[in-house]
């Protein structure tokens, strides 16, 4: 193959500046389509609640606990691992102070929740107040919602 070409399935040649500029750099690393990155954090995907059906049913049948900034309910998780989701809602608030207020509470939630609560579904909902909040004033107040959890999971 020539450089920069490739072959169509019609037997064409099809011309690719890009293929042209990797094969001329010749680094191992430009022909990989994908590196893998190693995920040392994260949210597995096996401990989020995402399915709204899921979210429903932790709405109508878990036990409430309020705060200033958010408003919790849990209740017993069918799976064999605690599993947290995040609600936001917008209050006339622009999609940059949604998704900073949703990143802090994911992020509360994977650290202080996940490894107390025991076999609990956890949704948190932020209030209006929590937009403003400090990450220190979020920590305490999932640090609660944590302990309260962990204690449901108990019963």
């Amino acid at each position: 193959m020539a450089s920069g070409c490739g072959w169509l399935l019609n037997g064409d040649v099809k011309f690719s500046a890009a293929a042209e500029k990797r094969d001329a750099n010749g680094s191992p690393s430009s022909c990989r389509l994908n590196t893998p990155a190693r995920k040392l954090f994260g949210f597995p995907r096996s401990s989020r609640l995402t399915r709204e059906a899921d979210l429903e049913s932790v709405r109508r049948t878990g036990k409430r606990m309020q705060t200033e900034r958010l408003e919790a309910r849990a209740s017993a998780s069918l799976s064999l691992h605690p599993r947290v989701g995040v609600v936001v809602p917008k209050y006339r608030r622009n999609i940059v102070d949604r998704n900073r207020t949703k990143r802090r509470l994911r992020e509360l939630a994977r650290m202080r929740i996940l490894p107390v609560a025991g076999r609990v579904d956890v949704l948190l909902r932020a209030k209006p107040e929590a937009y403003g909040a400090s990450f220190d004033q979020l920590t305490m107040e999932v640090d609660a919602i944590a302990q309260w959890a962990a204690g449901i999971a108990l019963h």
